[in-house]
């Protein structure tokens, strides 16, 4: 009777050793995968600091399972669906300093294999090194940054100073926040202009938030001056080749008074006065047409348009020849 129940243990014993041995036979290995870890702060911290990872960011696993589940794993793999989650908590004596670097562990007990699948994280390649910046507000100054000219003093920022939430070991440095790169709006002379900008939302290279994210930049009216040009001179456009000559009755007859209003400058503007001949028809004879006046940009007459004067055209031969084609060019190229 002993006999055969020891026989029966032997059998059973030798059938297990058989069975793990084929099991053993049917495992295939995956060796050095590299795993993504991802590190998020503890939520009483998350807002208060910036995360940096330093480095390779994934941990290097072997994995052993069945073909059917090694395949499995593979699939996952592949569409990035298996990761290491981990949460890291900056020390209390630490948590006032502007930059803590530090580095966490990943163990396999980490890892979060599909059933039938077990991993090994490859020690001396499981650490994740990382470095946190503190969070901290700051009211900063704006600044226009203008694409084109200078904003200068006269422009009006509002609100002129903003909240800027950042690292602290930046904003310890930032004297102040720029808007976005932007044209100055047109100047109006009479009731000033203003546009909305958006703020950066980098200082150093380091992501900021503001509050608020636009201001509004304003030019105030501009500044205006009434000039007076006694002496401005008539010219006349003429057509090509012209056969006739314009001439006055006097050296007075030809010469003009204007008040004109612009932005102040120095000097005195330059206006140009002419006739205009080239709608063609003319004669010699008497005339008697109106004064055309051509002004720099943003100057104005600041009286009424002169009225029309008196001249005669003559014969080119009775006169000496005056203007000419670079005269036409200088009225039309005026500013």
């Amino acid at each position: 009777m002993f006999d055969r129940m020891l026989s029966m243990v032997v059998a059973l014993s030798l059938a297990l050793l058989v069975w793990l041995y084929a099991r053993s036979r049917d495992q295939e290995v995956l060796d050095n995968v590299p795993v993504p870890v991802q590190v998020t702060l503890a939520p009483d911290q998350a807002d208060h600091y910036r995360l940096e990872i330093n480095g390779p960011s994934h941990v290097m696993v072997s994995f052993t399972g069945s073909p059917l589940r090694i395949r499995e794993l593979q699939g996952m793999l592949q569409h990035n669906e298996l990761q290491i989650p981990l949460t890291f908590s900056v020390p209390a004596e630490h948590l006032h300093e502007s930059r803590y670097s530090d580095s966490v562990l990943v163990e396999s007990c980490d890892l979060h294999a599909p059933p039938g699948v077990a991993g090994l994280v490859v020690e001396g390649r499981n650490r994740i090194a990382l470095t946190l910046h503190r969070l901290v507000e700051r009211r900063l100054p704006v600044r226009f940054d203008s694409v084109g000219e200078e904003a200068g003093p006269a422009a009006a920022i509002e609100p002129a100073t903003v909240l800027v939430k950042g690292p602290q070991e930046v904003l310890d440095r930032a004297r102040a926040i720029a808007t976005q790169p932007s044209e100055l709006p047109s100047r109006s002379p009479m009731n000033g202009s203003s546009i909305r900008v958006p703020l950066v939302q980098e200082i150093e290279g380091w992501p900021v938030q503001t509050s608020p994210n636009r201001v509004s930049v304003r030019l105030p009216p501009q500044v205006r001056k009434v000039y007076d040009l006694p002496e401005v001179p008539v010219h006349f456009l003429c057509p090509f080749d012209f056969g006739l000559r314009p001439k006055f009755a006097g050296e007075r007859a030809g010469r003009i008074a204007l008040r004109v209003r612009g932005p102040v400058r120095d000097d005195a503007p330059k206006a140009y006065a002419y006739v205009d001949l080239t709608g063609g028809g003319l004669t010699a004879g008497r005339y008697h047409e109106p004064i055309r006046i051509q002004l720099p940009k943003e100057f104005e007459l600041a009286q009424e348009p002169p009225s029309g004067v008196s001249f005669q055209l003559v014969p080119l031969d009775t006169v000496p020849r005056g203007l000419g084609k670079s005269e036409r060019d200088t009225i039309r190229e005026s500013p």
